[in-house]
């Protein structure tokens, strides 16, 4: 899934038509918005730790290593602010936006009293937008890093 398809329904979700968009059309905006970020670091988690190949058996892992990213744990990784400061100010603030994303995707997909406006929608979208641009243009080496930090359970050497 391409995360800038995901971010051209958010935005055509939450400009859509004339006049105040519903409540509705707003959550699905907002969910939108956040998985997009997700799939951007799903995306790059599979490119930079598997690598693009037509190879069938880098496919398979390129798929498993993909899906592999949960959204509880690449949560838990942004917002562990110690671990956090050893990236660039870019991978921090992916992080930041990525944890205040998901709250309110689980707002909007599972609260039915969440309430949005569009501006604070239009808002998010253009911050979602700016973190994925902000961290495609980093170096692979500080972005393979963030990949394994947010894929992978810290354990003790």
């Amino acid at each position: 899934m391409h995360s800038e398809r995901l971010l051209s329904l958010a935005r055509a979700l939450a400009q859509g038509g004339s006049g105040r968009p519903s409540q509705a059309v707003l959550a699905r905006a907002v969910s939108s918005a956040y998985y997009a970020m997700f799939h951007a670091l799903a995306r790059n988690c599979a490119d930079l730790l598997i690598g693009k190949t037509p190879d069938p058996r880098s496919r398979q892992a390129w798929r498993k290593t993909y899906r592999s990213l949960e959204h509880g744990r690449a949560r838990s990784a942004c917002a562990n602010k110690r671990a956090m400061r050893q990236f660039p100010f870019a991978i921090r603030y992916f992080g930041g936006i990525f944890s205040d994303m998901q709250q309110k995707r689980q707002r909007a997909d599972y609260d039915p009293f969440a309430r949005f406006t569009k501006l604070e929608v239009m808002s998010d979208i253009v911050r979602v937008s700016q973190a994925i641009g902000n961290f495609d243009r980093l170096d692979n080496r500080d972005k393979r890093a963030f990949c394994a930090h947010a894929l992978f359970r810290p354990r003790n050497p």
